[in-house]
């Protein structure tokens, strides 16, 4: 009689993305990262911002935090958009499509959304 095998699902985490602005203005982005505590229990946050004009897009290059001995990835946990209007909008983890540890994520922000796509 054959035996099941159980195991762990694997993490679904991106760590570095691109952020395509296919919307019709300008927005302003955040970045937010999944916090780190310390070994003294300090909490480390990391955020990127920057403006992406229309039809545009940038890298946000995987980051590593030290932790003295060794390094910790940076999760991305959220992708906070703030369009010219002053609306907000955020798409949060876990990503949609995303099915395993991924380093280059494709973010694709449009006129009334952002979506989470598998690059090509």
């Amino acid at each position: 009689m054959p035996t099941g095998m159980i195991g762990r699902a694997a993490p679904c985490l991106v760590h570095g993305c691109t952020i395509w602005n296919k919307s019709n203005g300008n927005v302003y982005v955040r970045v937010l990262y999944e916090p780190i505590r310390t070994h003294d229990d300090d909490i480390h946050e990391r955020r990127v911002e920057f403006q992406l004009t229309k039809a545009s897009q940038t890298k946000v290059d995987e980051e590593e935090f030290n932790m003295g001995s060794y390094q910790v990835r940076e999760t991305i946990r959220a992708i906070e958009v703030t369009r010219t209007n002053g609306q907000i909008q955020e798409i949060t983890a876990p990503f949609e499509n995303v099915n395993g540890i991924e380093l280059d994520w494709l973010f694709i922000i449009e006129d009334r959304n952002i979506r989470s796509v598998e690059p090509k």
